[in-house]
């Protein structure tokens, strides 16, 4: 249990959105559904305490390159130092053309953004930024809460993503994460 994230929680809720950070079975289950073991480059966008990042490095193949964004220093700083082979940068999101300057195009991007605590603006800028920077044959994983996706703010989080990928698909609900969520599996 990361404290540093209950905190990060307390202090800034529209930026971690989530109160518990996510467990193993959800991490295993977005590295599953975003190809992880078979791609060259493999973007973390919103690692937080570090979830998904372990299950992320333990699943990457020889040869792979990895780099997690964070927005929240103190969470990527916490996610450098658990995670050495990482390469962590403290930075936005809505940056990421500057960010992966250098790095070339994604063909695996695992997302622990909170979409639900996001305005449809930023969601739109951040899923227009997510798909240009994809490789064509890339795949998109994020997840969403069970329950709340089925709200209005779900729905149109849905349809937003129906707006930027040809293929969507979802997991089974993860029950041993609290709250019980799914993966959205996107491919460009």
């Amino acid at each position: 249990m990361s404290w540093g994230f209950v905190r990060e929680f307390l202090r800034s809720p529209g930026s971690v959105g989530a109160v518990w950070p996510s467990s193993p079975a959800l991490a295993r289950e977005i590295i599953r559904s975003a190809n992880v073991g078979s791609a060259d480059f493999v973007l973390e966008i919103g690692p937080g305490s570090g979830a998904f990042t372990g299950e992320i490095l333990s699943s990457l193949r020889p040869g792979a390159r990895f780099l997690a964004i964070e927005k929240c220093a103190e969470l990527a700083r916490g996610v450098a130092d658990r995670f050495p082979a990482a390469q962590v940068v403290a930075g936005c999101a809505t940056e990421l053309d500057v960010h992966l300057d250098g790095h070339g195009s994604p063909d695996s991007v695992v997302s622990g953004l909170p979409w639900a605590a996001f305005g449809e603006p930023l969601q739109e800028s951040l899923l227009r930024q997510i798909t240009a920077a994809l490789h064509p044959e890339g795949t998109f994983a994020t997840f969403a809460y069970f329950g709340p996706h089925r709200l209005k703010a779900g729905c149109a989080f849905r349809d937003k993503l129906g707006g930027h990928f040809r293929q969507i698909r979802r997991s089974p609900v993860v029950l041993a994460n609290f709250p019980p969520a799914f993966v959205y599996f996107c491919r460009k």
